[in-house]
Protein backbone atom coordinates (compact mmCIF):
# COMPACT_ATOMS: atom_id res chain seq x y z
CA UNK A 1 0.00 0.00 0.00
CA UNK A 2 1.15 3.29 -0.90
CA UNK A 3 2.41 6.39 1.67
CA UNK A 4 -1.01 8.29 0.53
CA UNK A 5 -3.38 5.42 0.58
CA UNK A 6 -2.15 4.04 4.07
CA UNK A 7 -2.35 7.92 5.56
CA UNK A 8 -5.90 7.73 4.62
CA UNK A 9 -6.92 4.01 5.55
CA UNK A 10 -5.12 4.96 8.83
CA UNK A 11 -7.83 7.95 9.88
CA UNK A 12 -9.89 6.96 12.57
CA UNK A 13 -13.47 8.90 11.93
CA UNK A 14 -17.05 7.14 12.58
CA UNK A 15 -18.23 9.57 10.31
CA UNK A 16 -16.13 9.44 7.45
CA UNK A 17 -15.91 5.64 7.57
CA UNK A 18 -19.98 5.59 7.68
CA UNK A 19 -20.40 8.19 4.73
CA UNK A 20 -17.76 6.10 2.88
CA UNK A 21 -19.19 3.14 2.63
CA UNK A 22 -22.66 4.83 2.30
CA UNK A 23 -21.03 5.88 -1.25
CA UNK A 24 -19.07 2.44 -1.79
CA UNK A 25 -22.65 1.56 -2.87
CA UNK A 26 -22.98 1.49 -5.85
CA UNK A 27 -26.52 2.27 -5.96
CA UNK A 28 -26.21 5.13 -3.87
CA UNK A 29 -23.79 6.57 -5.48
CA UNK A 30 -25.40 6.56 -8.83
CA UNK A 31 -28.35 8.18 -7.14
CA UNK A 32 -25.85 10.95 -6.05
CA UNK A 33 -24.35 11.72 -9.13
CA UNK A 34 -27.45 11.93 -10.79
CA UNK A 35 -29.19 14.05 -8.35
CA UNK A 36 -26.39 16.73 -8.50
CA UNK A 37 -26.47 16.55 -12.44
CA UNK A 38 -29.72 16.64 -12.51
CA UNK A 39 -30.11 19.25 -9.54
CA UNK A 40 -27.31 21.47 -10.52
CA UNK A 41 -27.39 21.63 -14.39
CA UNK A 42 -31.15 22.89 -16.37
CA UNK A 43 -30.18 22.29 -19.73
CA UNK A 44 -31.00 19.01 -21.28
CA UNK A 45 -28.85 19.39 -24.03
CA UNK A 46 -25.85 19.30 -21.37
CA UNK A 47 -27.02 16.86 -19.17
CA UNK A 48 -27.32 14.76 -22.35
CA UNK A 49 -23.71 15.23 -23.06
CA UNK A 50 -22.31 14.75 -19.61
CA UNK A 51 -24.58 11.68 -19.36
CA UNK A 52 -23.21 10.39 -22.66
CA UNK A 53 -19.34 11.53 -20.88
CA UNK A 54 -20.53 9.68 -17.80
CA UNK A 55 -21.19 6.28 -19.16
CA UNK A 56 -18.68 6.50 -21.45
CA UNK A 57 -16.36 6.85 -18.69
CA UNK A 58 -17.80 3.80 -16.80
CA UNK A 59 -16.79 1.83 -20.04
CA UNK A 60 -13.67 2.61 -20.05
CA UNK A 61 -12.97 2.35 -16.71
CA UNK A 62 -14.64 -1.34 -16.41
CA UNK A 63 -12.66 -1.97 -19.71
CA UNK A 64 -9.29 -1.45 -18.31
CA UNK A 65 -10.21 -2.73 -14.66
CA UNK A 66 -10.55 -6.59 -16.64
CA UNK A 67 -7.67 -6.41 -18.73
CA UNK A 68 -5.00 -4.98 -16.48
CA UNK A 69 -6.49 -6.56 -13.30
CA UNK A 70 -4.82 -5.56 -9.97
CA UNK A 71 -5.67 -6.60 -6.52
CA UNK A 72 -7.58 -3.98 -4.65
CA UNK A 73 -5.35 -2.90 -1.32
CA UNK A 74 -8.23 -4.05 0.99
CA UNK A 75 -7.89 -7.82 -0.18
CA UNK A 76 -4.60 -8.00 2.06
CA UNK A 77 -6.34 -6.40 5.06
CA UNK A 78 -9.39 -9.23 4.90
CA UNK A 79 -12.07 -5.84 4.89
CA UNK A 80 -15.81 -7.23 5.23
CA UNK A 81 -16.76 -4.52 2.53
CA UNK A 82 -14.06 -5.56 0.02
CA UNK A 83 -15.35 -5.54 -3.69
CA UNK A 84 -14.11 -8.85 -5.61
CA UNK A 85 -13.58 -6.53 -8.65
CA UNK A 86 -10.24 -5.38 -9.49
CA UNK A 87 -8.88 -2.06 -8.59
CA UNK A 88 -7.00 -0.13 -11.44
CA UNK A 89 -8.75 2.45 -12.28
CA UNK A 90 -11.49 3.75 -9.99
CA UNK A 91 -15.00 4.20 -11.20
CA UNK A 92 -15.98 5.71 -8.25
CA UNK A 93 -13.23 8.43 -8.87
CA UNK A 94 -13.59 8.60 -12.87
CA UNK A 95 -17.34 9.52 -12.48
CA UNK A 96 -16.45 11.94 -9.88
CA UNK A 97 -13.93 13.72 -11.84
CA UNK A 98 -16.28 13.58 -15.14
CA UNK A 99 -19.15 15.23 -13.16
CA UNK A 100 -16.25 17.66 -11.89
CA UNK A 101 -14.88 18.58 -15.24
CA UNK A 102 -18.60 18.35 -16.88
CA UNK A 103 -19.04 21.70 -14.34
CA UNK A 104 -15.96 23.92 -15.04
CA UNK A 105 -18.01 26.59 -16.64
CA UNK A 106 -20.10 26.97 -14.02
CA UNK A 107 -20.50 29.58 -10.46
CA UNK A 108 -20.47 25.91 -8.47
CA UNK A 109 -17.31 24.56 -9.95
CA UNK A 110 -15.25 24.46 -6.55
CA UNK A 111 -18.57 22.47 -5.13
CA UNK A 112 -17.93 19.87 -7.29
CA UNK A 113 -14.17 19.77 -7.20
CA UNK A 114 -14.61 19.01 -3.30
CA UNK A 115 -17.36 16.29 -4.04
CA UNK A 116 -14.69 15.07 -6.52
CA UNK A 117 -11.87 14.56 -3.84
CA UNK A 118 -14.07 13.85 -1.20
CA UNK A 119 -15.31 10.79 -3.70
CA UNK A 120 -11.08 10.02 -4.10
CA UNK A 121 -10.35 10.72 -0.64
CA UNK A 122 -13.47 8.34 0.44
CA UNK A 123 -11.97 5.34 -1.76
CA UNK A 124 -8.68 5.44 -0.41
CA UNK A 125 -9.96 5.82 3.23
CA UNK A 126 -11.89 2.57 2.67
CA UNK A 127 -8.46 0.93 1.13
CA UNK A 128 -10.51 -0.08 -2.11
CA UNK A 129 -7.98 1.97 -4.14
CA UNK A 130 -4.83 3.25 -3.89
CA UNK A 131 -3.59 6.40 -5.12
CA UNK A 132 -2.41 4.80 -8.30
CA UNK A 133 -6.12 4.29 -9.23
CA UNK A 134 -7.29 7.49 -8.20
CA UNK A 135 -4.82 9.25 -10.40
CA UNK A 136 -5.48 6.60 -13.56
CA UNK A 137 -9.05 7.58 -12.75
CA UNK A 138 -8.35 11.20 -13.23
CA UNK A 139 -6.73 11.02 -16.66
CA UNK A 140 -9.83 8.66 -18.28
CA UNK A 141 -12.14 11.38 -16.85
CA UNK A 142 -10.26 14.18 -18.51
CA UNK A 143 -9.66 12.39 -21.75
CA UNK A 144 -13.15 10.91 -22.09
CA UNK A 145 -14.80 13.96 -21.02
CA UNK A 146 -12.38 15.58 -24.00
CA UNK A 147 -13.49 13.20 -26.41
CA UNK A 148 -17.17 13.46 -25.42
CA UNK A 149 -16.69 17.47 -26.05
CA UNK A 150 -15.26 16.91 -29.84
CA UNK A 151 -17.94 14.27 -30.56
CA UNK A 152 -20.57 16.66 -29.15
CA UNK A 153 -19.42 20.02 -31.16
CA UNK A 154 -19.47 17.99 -34.17
CA UNK A 155 -22.31 15.90 -34.25
CA UNK A 156 -24.95 18.08 -31.95
CA UNK A 157 -23.61 21.44 -31.96
CA UNK A 158 -22.56 21.38 -36.05
CA UNK A 159 -26.77 20.83 -36.59
CA UNK A 160 -27.54 24.47 -35.73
Amino acid sequence: MDMITEFAFNIKNDLLTSVSLLMNDNLVFFVIILALLFIFEKRANKRAKVLFALLLVAILTFGIKQFIAVERPCVSLGLPYCPEEYSFPSIHAAIAFTLMISFLDKKNYPFFILFALFVAFSRLHLAVHSFRDIAGALVIALIAYYLVDIVWRRFYDGKK
